[in-house]
């Protein structure tokens, strides 16, 4: 994911209409998984992709970004068995998955309404009843915005007061 974001950067900056591009990166070794196909790298670079696809309808998703996630994954692991149909979705970009959802919330002022953002599309297989659980190793707000693109019940986890700091089990 490091690899294909960094190509996409170093090419977008250079644009005549390309602007800075920040990544979030860590020091934390994380192992990579072996990719089958590249049918997920058009989604990451749009801002997110599931990384286990939900089943049709399903009730609820684990969502997160970032470092965390190999906890995420275990979790996603764990809860299957009790949740049958539980997606996984990775966000590689909060901020391009906002500001096209805002850019599509703000279009309804504009007379020109545009198609469904990448966030309502991702969102879209999941029943509109979907309890969603976003993850983060920072301010928890940072993803549970998500919930409001289909009114979708959300437990947003993250640090939430400054300063915070623990081990990753505490976190």
């Amino acid at each position: 994911e490091v690899a294909l974001m960094m190509r996409w950067a170093f090419d977008y900056i250079q644009q005549p209409k390309g602007s800075s591009v920040y990544l979030r990166l860590s020091t934390r070794v994380i192992p990579q998984m072996e990719r089958l196909n590249d049918d997920w790298q058009d989604d990451a670079l749009r801002g997110g992709y599931w990384l286990r696809q939900p089943a049709e309808g399903a009730e609820a998703a684990i969502i997160f970004t970032g470092a965390i996630a190999p906890e995420a994954l275990a979790a996603y692991e764990m809860l299957l068995d009790d949740i049958p149909g539980l997606g996984l979705l990775n966000v590689t970009s909060p901020d391009l998955l906002h500001r096209e959802w805002s850019l599509r919330k703000a279009s309804r002022w504009t007379g020109h309404p545009q198609d469904a953002c990448h966030a309502e599309t991702l969102l879209s297989v999941l029943s509109p009843s979907a309890g969603l659980i976003t993850v983060i190793d920072g301010s928890p707000g940072a993803l549970s915005w998500l919930g409001g693109v289909h009114g979708m019940r959300v437990s947003p986890l993250g640090v939430d007061r400054f300063g915070q700091t623990g081990d990753l089990q505490d976190m």
